[in-house]
This record gives structure tokens, C-alpha cells and sequence, in this order.
């Protein structure tokens, strides 16, 4: 949150001129811009602008960063409508078009349920829900874009609690909204998040840059049927098309920018462009390629991840079984286990195959005997605790931190362990075994709670303690246990090498989130991977 005193580092602001350039240039180019006016949520900094709009607990500040919930637009007061009125008018003035765009998406309505001018205005207007006094606000905007001869588009939200009479949804929290406006007669642009939202990483969690909350592959956006086959011809006509998101809240620079839009963009508008019976996802790679040559020699930065493999891998044994793919059809992959550079003349990949002890896997596509997308290197260690028991204090078996399962940059995989603020963990050999570190992976996700420790412990039964625990070293880092983020953390303890029958593991987070963070106030949790032990 932004501090007193403290300058903005997110924000600004167009002028008029700017908006004026914009639109011309747009123009000549034969595309309409259509302008988003975010209301009634999303409007932190209409509310710190003009306090008088905000509800009860508005905060004071522009909103910086992190995640804001008493952002929403009063719509108990009069004021309100007249601010908004205002608003859109020099708006509908600057973009000489027939659309705009009210937003309504992700409006947090738990300061309505204790604002007095908000309840006070479902009571005169019989409103029974904070939905349907949403929905009331959404119509009194579009009277007023009405009024000047064009349509309001909202996000589907808008759908909640009625919808006004003359709105166009974008559907972007799956399609059933867009469908559900569509069977009420309003048109609809389809945009949902798991097929067209460019924010969002395109390749493996691992390898691709830290952005976006989900997943979407560039042949996922290419093959999104966007008409589905239960509507009539009537009903059909009612999707007026599809569209790109590109959020840039994550975007700190125009070379990220670039990377996230292309090539997705050109998939989505292929999409859009062709009849569903002449889409072809190889003609499509193929036009691609000259698209590729094109931005290199304009030196724009895009992504190669569908030319790169994916390294898929599930235990066997005491080995992994190893399977190599890519979403691009046709591609030779090579690859390595000696942890040397794969060329198109080491080993081809033809099936899967075993990861033993000491393998270190590098891969590499090719496609007509040239390298395409990114070389891959993972570290999937055959090591010595792999498949013996780990139990925590109330002696539950924890068999996902030995089953040389590696999990990837996402709370979705189910191969992280999560465990308390605090926790201890003992991993029993089958017999004595000659150990020299232990080393994990921790989950970095702070808007979720997950922390990694900010100190552990390891403690061993060895053959000259005669079985009484002792420990073999401690590792503080408060420092890397206290940053807010998304990434994997590496966590490693090295000591001198020691015989050994049972390690311990002690690990401790946040008892209390501190303040200043997205869950302040609440315990920390830890999320680990597999406890490699060599």
C-alpha cells in the first residue's frame, strides 16, 4: 500500500490530446478503440480522486499494487451518478464510436452490506440483494449511454441480479455467462480467460516468465471453437466475435509485452478470421514461421514456447520414466543425459525412457534440422531417500516428499506437501545410508498464504549417536523467508557425510503473517517438494 508521502509508482493518466492522437491513429488504420470506464468496482483511484463517491472504509490511496477490495463506487448517492454521468459523456465525446464499456467485473460488494446510503437505496428501491442493487447501477449507466445513441458492454458480471435491457456481455469467466446472455437475446463477445487471455503463461510453468495465474498454450487459443454447436443459427449471429485480453499489471517492460502477445495473437485472430472448416493447426505453424522471420527482423521478442519440448515425467521404480513432447507437430527432439548441450546429432527421442542416479536431462527441438524454441534443462534427481517412509509429528505418512515426483511453479500441482507454519518431518531408511546434504524446493506464493521457512533444521540418528537425534547444521534465511512473491525457492543444508538410519526435518514460517502483506494476520503455511537426500 501506498505510504503518506509516497510517490505513485503505478498509474497516470491520458489527456484529452493523447486520446485525440489515439483515436486518429486507430482510425486510419481502420480500427475502433473502445474506451472502459471500470464501475462500480475497480475504481480505487476514482475513489481516492473524489472521496465523496466512496463507501464506508474507502481507502485513501491510488492503488500501488497488491490485491484491493474497498475500491467500489457508492451507488447509495447521488453524487455518484452525477460523477458518473460526467464521466461518461467526456468519454463518449472522445471516442467517436458506437461502443463502450462500463466494466462491473470483480466488484467487491462487502462495504455495501454496512454502507448506510447503499442499504438505504435498496430499501427505497426494493432491492433485495447487493446483486441486484449492482444490477440497478449498471441500468442507470445505460440510460445514459443510450441516451447518446450507443450500446454499453460489460463484463459478464453484469449479469448478476438482471440484465440491463440493451447491454453486450463479454463473457470471460468461462463461456456460460455469454451463453446465458445469448438464450436472452443480447449480443455477446466471447473472451474467456482459459482460451484468451494473453497475461497468462504459455508453455511449462518452469520455464516460462513469472506472469499470469493460469495457462494458455498457443494451440489452445487457436483451437477454441468459439460458436458451439447447441446454438441455433439465430443465436449464433448474437456473437458479434472474440477478443484478446492482455492485462499489464505484471508487464514491466515492452519486450514482456511483445513476448506475451505473440505469436497468441495471431492464433486468436486466425481464429476469429477463418471458418472453423478451414482451420489447420500445422498450415497454421507453417504461416507462422514467415510471421517469426518478420519479428526478427522488426527485433521483436516473442515466444517460442510451442517449438519447445515438455519434459512429462512419473516415478518407476527407483528410476523416472521420462516422456519428451511439443505442441508443434513434426519436431525431432534430441537429448542428453550427461548434462551436455543436445545438437540434432545426440540421441533422438523416440519413447520414453529411465532417469537413473547422477542423469542430468538437457533436451532440445529441431525442425528440419534447425533448433526451434528454447533448450530445456531439468534437475530430476534419482537420490538416495527416494521411496522411504516420511511421517510428520502425528505420524501421517508423507509419501509425495520421496516419490520423485517434482512439482512446478503452481499451487494446482498436487505434488507439493503443505504443511503449518511449523512442522517437523522424519524420513526413516530401510538401512543405514551415507548421506552428505539434504536439499528441497519451497513455494514462494505470498498472495496465497505460502511462505518458505525462514529457518529448518536437520537433525540424524547415526550409527555413533547411538540412535538419539543430533544435528547436522541449521540454516537461517529470514531474508528469503519474508519477500512477497511467486517463485521456487531453493533450501539446501550440506554436512560432512555421515552413516545414518532416520533425518529430521524442522521447518517454521510466519506464525502470523505480518503486516503490510496480502493475508496479514493469519498463519503462514509452507509448501515443499520432493527431500532429496544424497
Amino acid at each position: 500500500p501506498l505510504q503518506p508521502g509516497e510517490e505513485p509508482s503505478y498509474g497516470g493518466f491520458y489527456t484529452q490530446d493523447d486520446i485525440s492522437e489515439i483515436v486518429d491513429y486507430a482510425k486510419a488504420r481502420h480500427i475502433e478503440v473502445v474506451p472502459e470506464i471500470d464501475m462500480p468496482g475497480h475504481a480505487q483511484a476514482a475513489v481516492a480522486s473524489y472521496p465523496e463517491i466512496g463507501c464506508v472504509d474507502a481507502l485513501p490511496h491510488v492503488a500501488t499494487g497488491g490485491v484491493f477490495k474497498n475500491n467500489t463506487l457508492n451507488p447509495g448517492k447521488d453524487v455518484t451518478y452525477a460523477f458518473a454521468e460526467q464521466v461518461l459523456n467526456e468519454v463518449m465525446d472522445l471516442f467517436p464510436f458506437d461502443y463502450v464499456h462500463i466494466g462491473g467485473d470483480e466488484c467487491n460488494k462487502s462495504q455495501w452490506k454496512k454502507d448506510p446510503d447503499a442499504q438505504r437505496k435498496m430499501q427505497e428501491e426494493g432491492l433485495a440483494t447487493e446483486e441486484e442493487l449492482q444490477s440497478y447501477f449498471i441500468r442507470q449507466l445505460e440510460e445514459i449511454i443510450n441516451a447518446r445513441g450507443k450500446t454499453m458492454i460489460g463484463w459478464d458480471e453484469i449479469l448478476e441480479g438482471g440484465l440491463a435491457p440493451n447491454a453486450t456481455v463479454m463473457s470471460w469467466r468461462g463461456e456460460a455467462g455469454g451463453l446465458t446472455a445469448i438464450r436472452a437475446g443480447h449480443e455477446v463477445i466471447m473472451t474467456p480467460s482459459k482460451y484468451c487471455y494473453l497475461d497468462l503463461k504459455q508453455g511449462h510453468d518452469d520455464l516460462e516468465p513469472n506472469l499470469g495465474y493460469s495457462r494458455v498454450l498457443l494451440s489452445t487459443a487457436y483451437n477454441y471453437q468459439v460458436i458451439p454447436d447447441s446454438l441455433s443459427k439465430k443465436q449464433a449471429s448474437l456473437i458479434k466475435g472474440i477478443q484478446a485480453n492482455m492485462w499489464t499489471e505484471s508487464i514491466s517492460d515492452w519486450s514482456k509485452f511483445t513476448y506475451m502477445n505473440f505469436p497468441r495473437l495471431y492464433a486468436v485472430a486466425e481464429n476469429a478470421w477463418s471458418a472453423p472448416s478451414r482451420k489447420d493447426w500445422d498450415g497454421f505453424i507453417d504461416r507462422l514461421t514467415h510471421q517469426q522471420q518478420r519479428l526478427d527482423t522488426l527485433g521483436v521478442r516473442y515466444a517460442v514456447s510451442a517449438f519447445s519440448p515438455w519434459v512429462h515425467h512419473e516415478r518407476q521404480g527407483d528410476s523416472i520414466r521420462v516422456r519428451l513432447e511439443a505442441e508443434v507437430n513434426g519436431l525431432a527432439i534430441h537429448y542428453t543425459l550427461d548434462g551436455s548441450e543436445p545438437s540434432s546429432a545426440t540421441k533422438l527421442y523416440q519413447e520414453p525412457f529411465a532417469l537413473q542416479a547422477g542423469d542430468q536431462l538437457r533436451t532440445q527441438a529441431f525442425r528440419k534440422g534447425k533448433a526451434v524454441g528454447y533448450p530445456v534443462a531439468f534437475d530430476l534427481p534419482v537420490h538416495l531417500a527416494a521411496n522411504q517412509k516420511v511421517a510428520n509429528q502425528q505420524k501421517k505418512n508423507l509419501a509425495k516428499l520421496t516419490d520423485l515426483q517434482y512439482a512446478r511453479l503452481t499451487t494446482a500441482d498436487t505434488n507439493w506437501q503443505a504443511l503449518p507454519y511449523e512442522a517437523t518431518l522424519q524420513l526413516d531408511f530401510e538401512e543405514p545410508t551415507t548421506v552428505s546434504s539434504l536439499r528441497f524446493s519451497a513455494l514462494r506464493f505470498t498472495i496465497s498464504g505460502i511462505y518458505p521457512p525462514q529457518a529448518f533444521e536437520v537433525f540424524a540418528s547415526t550409527t555413533a549417536s547411538d540412535g538419539q537425534l543430533v544435528s547436522l547444521g541449521k540454516v537461517e534465511q529470514a531474508d528469503k523467508g519474508k519477500l512477497q512473491g511467486r517463485n521456487k525457492v531453493a533450501c539446501q543444508l550440506s554436512f560432512p557425510p555421515t552413516e545414518l538410519s532416520r533425518l529430521q526435518v524442522k521447518l517454521q514460517t510466519f506464525p502470523v503473517i505480518p503486516k503490510g502483506h496480502h493475508l496479514a494476520g493469519r498463519p503462514g503455511r509452507i509448501f515443499v517438494d520432493e527431500l532429496v537426500v544424497e
